[in-house]
């Protein structure tokens, strides 16, 4: 199956910005004319805050992104990656529901996936992503399935967020349980057969006219009671896109993707499959668009390299869709 995979990714930045002024309230009716605090100095005042409350609303001013380009809409309906995992933070108590679809062309094959799924941000670091995957058609050769999939609950933190006028940056951890909900025996294959997890990591810079974000993480599986064994794989993306001039209350933007997939051979009754596993990358051109409640990316791409062991169908290209909806 895609998009699976374990890694240990750790960014770490340190920043600090502290201010403190000091003021007294104004005495009433003073309205805007100059008064003398206790040493004698004249001062004028239009309101009763204190001068740190001033300095705390001139920071938080200055630190807040301003709202155009990439930056316009709440950061769950700002651009991110198509194909690849994470990166899914949002807001909280902000609900999402999304219907993915894509389909990878072989030479003599093909793979086609319907995903409903439900995203929650519990709060503003911490979200959970509920992943139901469909099968409507999977062939190999002569070998034809449909079917369920593996379901999958992901979680995932931000450790690290940063806000300026310009851009904000985010870097999470990634995590999810993977349950045996597909099926080993059908051919191809719909699932693992057994539990495993995942974990990967994210980082990503939204600026008001470019973004770009890469990723880490592989997933370990284990074996079932009959010695069948699907192979690890490791998962590697980089991704780049920039701001299309757009309505006001809208962010339209293009991006393109490079989604890197290693996978180690299966083991089938305990005996190493040779035509299984091997190295593939992706390149997925997509365009994004979204308002305040909708969200919609289209790609279309295909390998720019591919090398799978024994006798296996190559790739030809890849078509994914997405549409999401924001509570």
């Amino acid at each position: 199956m895609k998009f699976y995979s374990i890694s240990i990714l750790i960014l770490l930045f340190v920043t600090s910005i502290n201010g403190l002024l000091g003021d007294e309230p104004a005495p009433k009716n003073s309205k805007n004319y100059p008064r003398k605090d206790q040493s004698g100095s004249e001062k004028s005042d239009t309101t009763n805050k204190t001068g740190e409350e001033k300095s705390k609303e001139k920071k938080d001013d200055t630190d807040k992104p301003l709202k155009i380009g990439n930056l316009a809409l709440p950061s769950s309906q700002q651009p991110g990656p198509l194909v690849g995992f994470g990166q899914n933070v949002i807001d909280k108590d902000v609900v999402q529901l999304f219907l993915f679809a894509d389909h990878y062309q072989r030479r003599n094959g093909h793979f086609t996936d319907i995903v409903p799924s439900v995203l929650w941000g519990v709060n503003d670091q911490f979200s959970i992503f509920f992943n139901a995957p469909f099968a409507p058609t999977y062939k190999e050769r002569k070998n034809h399935t449909s079917g369920f999939e593996d379901a999958f609950v992901q979680f995932e933190y931000a450790f690290y967020n940063y806000e300026k006028r310009f851009y904000a940056d985010q870097a999470t951890i990634v995590f999810n349980v993977t349950y045996p909900t597909g099926s080993t025996r059908s051919q191809p294959p719909r699932g693992f057969g057994v539990p495993s997890c995942f974990i990967g990591a994210t980082y990503n810079h939204t600026g008001i006219d470019w973004f770009y974000f890469g990723s880490i993480g592989s997933i370990l599986t284990s074996a079932t009671k009959h010695c069948t064994k699907i192979g690890s794989t490791l998962l590697y993306e980089f991704g780049f896109g920039r701001n299309i001039p757009s309505p006001k209350g809208w962010i339209y933007a293009w991006m393109i993707e490079f989604d890197g997939d290693f996978s180690y051979r299966n083991k089938i009754r305990g005996v190493i499959d040779p035509n299984s596993g091997g190295n593939l990358i992706f390149v997925t051109p997509s365009l994004w668009i979204s308002n305040e409640k909708f969200i919609l990316q289209l790609g279309v791409g295909g390998p720019m390299y591919q090398h799978l062991y024994g006798n296996q169908i190559p790739y030809l290209y890849q078509v994914i869709l997405n549409i999401g909806y924001t509570f």
